[in-house]
């Protein structure tokens, strides 16, 4: 009987190793939890361990807020540029990318009363 090559011996630990391996999946975040997107949730995202991949839902009454993703510059002024895709669905998703990511809501001071979420990379 012959004896499995090398190869033959590493492409079945591979396959064993792949089989094994647990699928880490994404969490999805209901941006406010309860509350849901709304204002004075500034710094709920502080205490969450948010990675890239991850989903950020934002959910609100329809017509009574929005959701843009700025840069630190928009977050802090509480200002979307030219330019900026407006949600309003009331159940916004967004995938986080690599690295930082900032949302306001640019009614009309609600930014300014909290309704804004600055997530560090991770």
């Amino acid at each position: 009987m012959a004896r499995p090559s090398m190869g033959t011996v590493a492409l079945v630990l591979l396959l064993a190793w792949c089989c094994a391996v647990t699928t880490v999946r994404a969490t999805e975040w209901i941006v406010g939890g309860d509350k849901g997107w709304t204002f004075g949730i500034a710094g709920w995202e502080n205490d969450k361990p948010i990675q890239p991949g991850d989903k950020l839902v934002f959910k609100y009454e329809p017509g009574a807020h929005n959701v843009v993703k700025v840069e630190v510059d928009g977050y802090m002024e509480c200002k979307a540029p030219d330019g900026a895709t407006f949600h309003s669905s009331g159940n916004d998703t967004f995938e986080m990318p690599g690295g930082k990511a900032y949302f306001i809501c640019t009614f009309p001071g609600h930014c300014e009363k909290g309704m804004r979420i600055g997530i560090p990379p991770r």
